[in-house]
């Protein structure tokens, strides 16, 4: 059989590679997209449960032993607050920095709230610490 009847004189095929062309454009740009909303959406979601979740932990007596305001980054600076501290539950020291129940799947704030966190858990401060009483390690100054 002729080529040039199967295909049209490649007009087919042209029309064909240019329909790919534009389908794998569009996936190049909607697949990420799309993966990126739905890790955001799975760690709002996670810190949600645990914020939650949170509201059943027991709580113990803690104390802090870092306060600091971390900064980050070149020309777009991230500040963060870091509060290490210690509890005692059961016999057993632990150690977090977490803050707010839920931060280490989503944290947000401005530098303004990183500086008030800090001011709030100064070095040496005696802290309320909220833990889940099924997992002592996971724990948080904040529900």
């Amino acid at each position: 059989m002729d080529p040039e009847l199967l295909f049209g004189g490649g007009m087919i095929l042209t029309v064909v590679i240019v329909i790919l062309s534009v389908c794998l454009s569009v996936l190049c740009t909607v697949v990420p997209i799309g993966a990126v909303i739905w890790f955001i959406v799975k760690r709002k979601n996670q810190r949600d449960a645990l914020q939650q979740a949170s509201l059943s932990w027991r709580s113990t007596q803690g104390r802090v032993l870092k306060s600091r305001v971390e900064v980050s980054g070149g020309e777009v600076a991230s500040v963060s607050p870091y509060v290490l501290y210690e509890y005692e539950v059961h016999g057993q020291m632990y150690q977090s920095v977490q803050i707010q129940a839920g931060d280490r799947f989503m944290r947000s704030g401005s530098s303004r709230d990183a500086y008030e966190t800090v001011d709030k858990y100064p070095v040496g401060a005696t802290v309320t610490v909220y833990y889940d009483p099924s997992n002592p390690a996971e724990a948080a100054l904040e529900r």
